[in-house]
């Protein structure tokens, strides 16, 4: 019968002991995921609250990766890192000390892929949709440029036939005063030669 007592309730016991140790429920980024924007923090969500002395490790492709600061938050723990980061697989393990003062630990893998380098900066023109709108951009800029030239050019090849069109117009004008002028004086000459002859 004691020993009946003591199983039963061992196993009352048990199931709160376990409820009370923290467990890890959501991630910023997720297990698996790939991250499209610069990553400039980790968060981990867990089940209760966790203590100071929490702690993240980040590797990957150049080894572990520093964190500026570890925020401890109720049930949260914030990773900041000193620089977006660079393109590339990662995986991030965690050690933490859940309220009870129980430690647990674990690990999660994802992805960066926002075009940083592993110098910490994002190459010039952005990504490649960017690079070929700004060449799209400056295609378009061009054909303007080519357009308004062809513009001026026609506008000045229309001043320059009304210009000639005017001056032969001009010329075409004058040479018939010039042709009606000397048919005048032509006629007053004979008038006065035909008047001089009859008054002879």
């Amino acid at each position: 019968m004691r020993k009946l007592l003591l199983t039963i309730l061992f196993v009352m016991i048990l199931p709160s002991g376990v409820l009370a140790h923290s467990h890890m429920e959501t991630s910023v980024p997720e297990d698996g995921a790939t991250v499209t924007e610069p990553l400039e923090e980790i968060v981990l969500t867990f089940s209760a609250g966790i203590e100071e002395g929490s702690k993240l490790v980040l590797t990957g492709g150049e080894g572990e990766t520093e964190f500026e600061e570890m925020v401890v938050e109720g049930d949260r723990l914030t990773g900041i890192l000193t620089a977006p980061l660079p393109d590339g697989e990662w995986t991030l393990g965690w050690e933490v000390i859940s309220e009870d003062g129980h430690p647990i630990s674990g690990e999660l893998s994802f992805t960066a892929a926002a075009g940083i380098t592993a110098e910490g900066e994002q190459p010039a023109g952005g990504n490649a949709e960017e690079a070929a709108g700004q060449e799209e951009s400056s295609g378009e800029e061009e054909i303007s440029v080519e357009e308004e030239a062809a513009e001026q050019e026609e506008a000045v090849s229309g001043e320059t036939a009304d210009d000639v069109t005017e001056t032969a117009d001009e010329e075409s004008g004058n040479g018939m005063m010039t042709g009606v002028l000397i048919a005048v004086v032509l006629i007053l000459i004979a008038v006065i030669f035909f008047s001089l002859r009859k008054k002879r």
